[in-house]
């Protein structure tokens, strides 16, 4: 079966969200294909999930934008972010959302591994975490190092197709993140060039190898078609988080 690849330049973080969107949107529809879109950010950008209120990341001087999926708070900046854009009748997604995730970790722990880093599942996440950082605290399938989270990712399901991104950090900025998200997000990422010298052109071909193989697909390259092209540009305004969209009044992390 073929898939779609795409790779994407750095973009902002608004179209970048609202060019996943539209890729799951087609597929829902019926007329898109399942697709594994490879892409980075132009700037450092906070992302929050759907549910998840603005407000302490406002006033920081960061680009804010809203996924399309669920979790917590993400800064974007050095790092390598996939899409997984499925069908959930697939043979290799009907087992739910725990069996998807698991799915697309041991690609990207495949890949990593590829590139001399140690990676493994994280076994589950601790209860009563009240972090607003995606990269507190791991949750189940997720890619650590050293206890260290590598990768963060969220997913979200409609009736027919689902779509899982993440971030895998190239390199880490801490001083950033206790910034946006306080003193106790401080050692809990890690970043591939601490363990590996791979670059992350080089980490992008890896992630198509082992996923084509994960996932028994092969991938053709192209872009968004017209329609979708046309859809993302229409919704990324909406992903762009602001005062006035959000309605709640700008607070900074303390």
């Amino acid at each position: 079966m073929d898939w779609r690849l795409i790779f994407d330049d750095d973009l902002p973080g608004h179209e970048n969200m609202a060019r996943d969107s539209s890729i799951l949107q087609a597929l829902e529809d019926g007329s898109g294909t399942p697709t594994l879109r490879i892409y980075g950010w132009n700037a450092p950008t906070i992302s929050i999930g759907y549910l998840q209120g603005p407000a302490p990341f406002l006033g920081l001087g960061l680009p804010v934008v809203r996924r399309i999926t669920g979790g917590r708070a993400v800064v974007h900046s050095s790092e390598v972010t996939y899409s997984v854009t499925g069908l959930m009748d697939s043979p290799l997604f009907s087992g739910g959302i725990m069996a998807a995730y698991c799915v697309i970790s041991a690609c990207i722990i495949s890949a990593l591994n590829d590139a001399g880093v140690d990676a493994t599942y994280s076994r589950g996440s601790a209860s009563g975490d009240r972090s607003e950082a995606c990269f507190h605290t791991p949750s189940r399938y997720e890619v650590l190092i050293n206890g260290r989270k590598l990768v963060g990712s969220a997913q979200r399901r409609l009736k027919r197709a689902f779509i899982q991104h993440g971030s895998i950090l190239m390199d880490t900025d801490d001083e950033l993140n206790c910034q946006v998200f306080g003193r106790s997000v401080s050692g809990k990422m890690a970043g591939v060039s601490e363990f590996s010298p791979v670059g992350a052109e080089r980490l992008k071909e890896l992630l198509v190898e082992r996923f084509a193989q994960g996932f028994g697909v092969s991938f053709k390259g192209c872009g968004l078609t017209n329609e979708e092209l046309k859809a993302s540009l229409a919704l990324a305004d909406k992903c762009l988080v602001t005062p006035a969209v959000s309605g709640e009044k700008t607070a900074a992390r303390a």
